[in-house]
């Protein structure tokens, strides 16, 4: 009997969380582990619209449709408070694309391009010419 009620419980109190949270994936914090995300970043919270830095400041970023995966537009980059008062990407960068990637499970990279115009190929993004910063980070344990 115990069994049933906690089940009917348990579904009345799923059932009251609002619709427009059931797809939303949590915040999640990462660790800096390469030398320009220690230094420039810090720890960083990604979320599904934004990035927040070490600082606080957060940079905000949108979802586009490419056919490099894992590609967003951010704007506001000028406007960040980093360490040392360092820069995302170049001195007088406002607006560009981030590509997120996972190397490994507790891992992500993400590089970032200068402007208006988005990465063409994963291939060898390092060398497209707006690349601009790559950051690498680690899951806390």
């Amino acid at each position: 009997m115990k069994i049933k009620i906690t089940a009917v419980f348990l579904g009345l109190s799923l059932a009251s969380i609002p619709l427009a949270y059931a797809g939303e994936a949590p915040d999640k914090k990462w660790g800096a582990s390469s030398t320009t995300a220690t230094s420039i970043t810090g720890d960083i919270v990604l979320g599904m619209t934004s990035i927040t830095m070490a600082t606080g400041s957060v940079l905000h970023i949108k979802p586009v449709t490419s056919d490099v995966p894992n590609l967003y537009r951010f704007t506001g980059a000028d406007m960040l408070m980093l360490i040392r008062d360092n820069n995302l990407c170049l001195p007088d960068t406002t607006d560009g694309y981030l590509v997120l990637s996972y190397p490994s499970k507790n891992m992500l990279a993400i590089d970032v391009f200068d402007g208006d115009m988005p990465p063409m190929t994963v291939e060898g993004m390092e060398s497209q010419s707006n690349f601009c910063a790559s950051y690498s980070y680690e899951m806390p344990s």
